[in-house]
């Protein structure tokens, strides 16, 4: 249809301008043949403009739907691992509410982790969002920090520890999916990703 158009356009103006080199004006057909080509073209070159703005919006909204995630993933990833030693059930961390530390047992409830200082982090959902709370012993302080921003809405998150063999470190899981944060979009203008991955504990 472009090439349809960019055709019909170069064959008007070479018309035009060999008209106009004769010497003549535009006569009343000329003209009509004039508002009849624009006449097409606009509402194509409309169509286009929408169809493009469109796409460069969902490329957006996804970007910054991947942003927020990713983000979040790797925070959760690093800290637990670099940090994380045991798992609890409760705070204050103690051995009475540790989990998954006999072997094949599981745990997908609330989750504590336990770092070498004896400190508490854990990760919740908070008005659609990943926060990630600290909680210190030495100082009796916890700290909150969002991991996401309000551009995205974080459903389905979960966190599931295990143990497989008494020689492995408990795994975590955490699972989670990003979205738009507009109830109102189009469905062919939100975007949604699903996250996933395994955290092994050092021992």
């Amino acid at each position: 249809m472009v090439m349809l158009i960019r055709f019909l356009l170069k064959q008007y103006l070479v018309f035009m301008n060999n008209n106009f080199h004769k010497g003549r004006g535009f006569t009343f057909i000329e003209i009509m043949i004039a508002l009849g080509v624009i006449s097409l073209v606009m509402p194509v070159m409309f169509s286009i403009f929408f169809v493009v703005a469109r796409q460069q919006s969902k490329v957006f909204i996804l970007q910054e739907v991947k942003r927020n995630g990713d983000n979040a993933l790797n925070v959760i990833q690093t800290l637990s691992r670099q940090y994380g030693r045991t798992l609890h059930s409760d705070t204050p961390a103690t051995q009475a509410n540790s989990i998954c530390v006999e072997d094949d047992s599981t745990y997908s409830d609330d989750i504590y982790i336990k770092d070498a200082h004896g400190d508490t982090f854990h990760f919740l959902i908070s008005d659609s969002k990943i926060a990630s709370l600290s909680a210190r012993v030495a100082t009796g302080t916890t700290e909150t920090v969002f991991l996401t921003t309000d551009k995205v809405s974080i459903s389905n998150f979960s966190l599931l520890c295990e143990k497989q063999t008494p020689f492995d470190p408990p795994i975590l899981t955490i699972s989670f999916t990003s979205s738009q944060r507009n109830p109102d979009a189009r469905p062919d203008e939100s975007a949604s990703l699903n996250y996933q991955t395994k955290i092994k504990l050092k021992n």
